[in-house]
């Protein structure tokens, strides 16, 4: 069932009735996906799709609901109407400039679908573009991915980490937080294949946590919304280091800092920051 919340802001959204009850915090823990349709028909379809495939769908009204929303509550996929109302280019351009939004994949749909349309949604920042006819398939299919990314295996992932990533990692489990940027960076910076986003990715959920210890909650989901992503789809055990137990602790963090929000972030228990462990048991 979908009913209408009015945020902070007074921007409308249509939510699924987990978030107003007292599962709200489990329901924080699903991956969100953001959709904005035209009709309240299609929104059911697409909530319904959505919750079908395990994702907490969250249905907005409007173009600037569409837009708070990836802010709110950083979901694995948005989907856009392309026959709403309002300047939609405008809204695909907002949140693919934004670098805490920009890695969010969007995928518009609309009925009356032309080349002209298409490729203009794509030049604004659209990742697919559907037409209602594919909607069905393609929403089904995208859903699963987004919610379980294949594992990517890129080179140098069964490497030994660098004397730069160790140190690094230990000042992380020291919980210096602000000394590990900089030797974690170093590591980045000097490793030129893709495995370097595990070093950027762990990086900033340190300076995440560094800014849960300083009191900024705008910086901390900042630097969360820039770091998970690059973790994502990495294989549970990269260099050595447990990924999968890690990240998934960062991902609840996130989750609860969201919810607590900037008058409530004093509460969160700092004892709950992770250590980084590694597969055989050993500490970096």
């Amino acid at each position: 069932m979908l009913a209408y919340l009015h945020t902070s802001q007074s921007v409308t959204l249509l939510v699924t009735m987990a978030d107003t009850t007292v599962g709200a915090e489990r329901s924080a823990m699903t991956p969100a996906i953001v959709a904005l349709a035209h009709t309240h028909e299609l929104a059911d379809f697409v909530a319904e799709t959505i919750g079908q495939a395990g994702g907490r769908p969250v249905i907005v009204a409007s173009l600037d609901a569409w837009v708070h929303a990836l802010d709110r509550y950083f979901p694995v996929l948005a989907l856009l109407d392309l026959d709403i109302s309002g300047n939609w280019r405008s809204a695909l351009r907002r949140c693919k400039l934004r670098p805490h939004t920009r890695p969010i994949p969007i995928c518009a749909f609309g009925g009356r679908l032309d080349d002209a349309t298409r490729q203009a949604a794509q030049a604004a920042g659209a990742d697919a573009v559907w037409s209602h006819r594919t909607l069905g398939a393609e929403l089904a299919a995208r859903v699963k991915v987004s919610m379980e990314p294949p594992v990517v295996y890129p080179d140098g992932w069964d490497d030994n980490l660098t004397p730069d990533a160790i140190a690094g990692l230990r000042a992380f489990n020291r919980g210096e937080y602000y000394e590990q940027h900089e030797h974690l960076e170093h590591a980045w910076m000097a490793e030129m294949r893709p495995i370097r986003a595990l070093y950027q990715g762990v990086l900033q959920v340190g300076v995440a946590f560094y800014q849960i210890q300083q009191g900024n909650w705008a910086g901390a989901l900042k630097m969360f919304r820039r770091g998970l992503p690059r973790l994502r789809g990495l294989p549970p055990v990269c260099q050595g280091i447990d990924l999968a137990v890690f990240r998934a602790a960062a991902e609840a963090i996130h989750a609860e800092v969201t919810a607590l929000g900037p008058e409530r972030l004093a509460e969160f228990d700092q004892r709950r920051f992770p250590r980084i462990k590694f597969v055989d048991g050993n500490q970096p």
